[in-house]
């Protein structure tokens, strides 16, 4: 079954998702514009998730939300009256990805990729790390990474409890 109303905004994230909750798929969105715009309008007032990098200059849906949690690279934010939530990744997806390697102490190399920020994310970036089989594994291997393992469970609550969250239960999640 598709989760859609989980809407990541790369196509790395994506992978990511549909990696780590196991679902047939989510609802891709094409930078932290349109996964917002999604939620705003496709969304409106019923529940989604929304996955998106931190960047600099954040659009102004995003100052509606409160943070509820954080870890040193995520950031968990709910609507103050709809049932949206935000998780942002500082900075970007693909600099999480090589801190959670690094804390393993796993070899980027290993599984074909650089360790090399700039490099990777020339990667990440393409279209096709969205089912690039070698970043599950990746992925996979990351699984027990502490703010993997977070990032995962604020999913699969979020995902299970839709409607009823605890923002209680989120915050214990991100005790890291």
């Amino acid at each position: 079954m598709k989760d859609l109303f989980i809407i990541p905004e790369c196509y790395i994230d994506t992978n990511l998702v549909e990696t780590l909750i196991i679902t047939d798929g989510c609802n891709h969105q094409k930078g932290c514009n349109t996964v917002v715009k999604t939620m705003q309008q496709k969304f409106a007032n019923t529940f989604s998730v929304g996955i998106i990098d931190e960047d600099k200059r954040q659009v102004s849906y995003v100052k509606e939300f409160s943070e509820i949690a954080r870890t040193p690279s995520l950031r968990l934010k709910k609507h103050g009256s709809k049932p949206h939530y935000l998780i942002m990744v500082s900075p970007a997806m693909d600099g999480f990805l090589l801190k959670c390697a690094e804390e393993l102490g796993i070899s980027m190399e290993e599984y074909g990729y650089t360790s090399c920020l700039k490099e990777f994310t020339s990667i990440t970036k393409s279209v096709t790390s969205k089912n690039d089989s070698a970043l599950k594994k990746l992925f996979k291997a990351l699984d027990n990474a502490s703010e993997m393992i977070v990032l995962k469970e604020w999913l699969e609550y979020l995902k299970k409890n839709q409607y009823k969250c605890n923002v209680d239960e989120l915050k214990k999640i991100a005790k890291v």
